[in-house]
């Protein structure tokens, strides 16, 4: 049976209220992860299952122990209801912005939007890239740090950008 099968019937049992279902948290260790704070492993008949819940927004997912807790991380960091971790971790971790204050998110002028749009025509054209290139992760830190680095320039100066982006046999 796969994964979304699995997930499936798991779900269909816990809306049903099933007696069949129930939680196990995993013991409290120095090498447990602080995430296990946030979900629980299903068990179908008192077996252990693939699957853990989320305590906070009630999401399945599949979990197994040889692939680690890094996904279970990310939905933490991205789960609609507050993580305990992220609480948690406040109380012991100093954030960047302790140190720093945020800087305001200014608005672009619809000239500049407009000459990123070309620019990111000619790009995909000239370099022959598929459109989803401009909108991945990687692309958006890139064009992010070109315009972070462009703050430090006054608007008279002019840059050339090949000093700054190195060669690609280094």
């Amino acid at each position: 049976m796969d994964k979304s099968t699995k997930k499936t019937i798991i779900q269909q049992l816990i809306n049903d209220d099933s007696k069949s279902i129930s939680y196990f948290k995993p013991k409290e260790s120095p090498k447990r992860s602080i995430v296990w704070q946030s979900f629980s492993i299903i068990c179908v008949d008192g077996k252990k299952q693939e699957i853990v819940s989320c305590d906070k927004c009630k999401q399945l997912m599949a979990y197994r122990a040889r692939d680690g807790t890094n996904s279970l991380a990310r939905h933490t960091r991205s789960c609609k209801n507050e993580s305990s971790i992220s609480s948690s971790n406040s109380s012991n971790q100093n954030q960047v912005t302790d140190y720093f204050s945020s800087s305001k998110t200014s608005i672009i002028p619809k000239k500049i939007k407009d000459r990123v749009k070309i620019a990111r025509v000619e790009f995909i054209a000239l370099d022959s890239r598929p459109f989803e290139t401009v909108f991945g992760e990687g692309f958006m830190k890139l064009a992010q740090s070109l315009f972070d680095a462009g703050k430090y320039f006054s608007s008279t100066s002019t840059v050339n950008l090949k000093d700054s982006i190195p060669s690609p046999v280094t």
